[in-house]
């Protein structure tokens, strides 16, 4: 199932078959093979075209992701490129030191836990191993009546590595969002540890799948902090008891890493 629904809802009309200026921003930023998917298409058919091209991608040589053509993110790209950003330097550089990173984060993340979310010591805000749901379809597309948000591409990235589509589509780099090299080691950390692949990209969500749940308990707890320290949000925001301990449980019955960024 699903769990996740953006409460923002795109009330731009379509036109003809006119495109929005975002949708055309991002098309010629990435510069990569894709499908269009319009407003009047179905959530359906983007999990279904992601799921088809997942798998062609092995044969032929990419990994797919799916991307939200919102205003924020074309502006973002469009920053980049007037910034002179490189995707050949960011591809070329050094992509390990994932776990350093997200342990570096975690602990600056729970050093004023407190502060954030109004707990009274760190074993009431890890919580107890339950209460999680399951998330096994990808939802960062969705709106909260249960459509399409808004025009959505699913770019076809030429890339070796999943980690690298970073690269093409450097999101982050705001607030405690991390910047692209960050990004992508932790990124690649997270495809060697668990088989996590980016799947979704928005300004402000990231979703990522794998084939199957976190099968021990210890490691769940392991990366549920990693998720913390990587998007606190996660936490703060997006579960119902506010602690580490639920979003441990649901990585033991999920296929589907949710993230937003407030």
């Amino acid at each position: 199932m699903g769990l996740f629904f953006d409460d923002r809802e795109d009330d731009t009309e379509e036109t003809g078959n006119t495109l929005k200026e975002a949708t055309i921003g991002i098309i010629n930023n990435v510069g990569c093979p894709h499908q269009i998917f319009r407003k009047s298409s179905t959530v359906q058919e983007v999990r279904e075209a992601y799921s088809e091209a997942l798998e062609r991608g092995k044969k032929e040589g990419f990994y797919p992701v799916v991307v939200l053509c919102d205003e924020t993110l074309e502006d973002w790209l469009a920053i980049l490129e007037n910034d002179e950003y490189s995707r050949e330097d960011t591809l070329a550089g050094d992509s390990s030191g994932g776990k350093e990173i997200l342990d570096r984060r975690y602990q600056e993340a729970i050093s004023d836990f407190g502060k954030d979310w109004g707990r009274k010591s760190i074993e009431e805000f890890m919580g107890t191993l339950s209460g999680g749901k399951e998330i096994s379809e990808l939802s960062g597309f969705v709106g909260f009546k249960g459509k399409l948000l808004m025009e959505t591409l699913l770019f076809e990235i030429p890339v070796k590595n999943p980690w690298e589509i970073i690269a093409y589509l450097p999101m982050g780099g705001w607030n405690e969002c991390p910047e692209a090299p960050d990004m992508m080691a932790i990124c690649r950390y997270w495809y060697e540890q668990y088989g996590a692949i980016p799947a979704v990209i928005s300004a402000d969500i990231l979703e990522f799948v794998v084939e199957q749940p976190i099968q021990d308990e210890e490691k769940a707890w392991e990366l549920a902090k990693q998720h913390y320290g990587f998007c606190m949000d996660r936490v703060g925001q997006c579960t119902e008891t506010c602690t580490v301990g639920e979003l441990a449980d649901s990585l033991q019955k999920s296929t589907v890493w949710y993230f937003w960024w407030d």
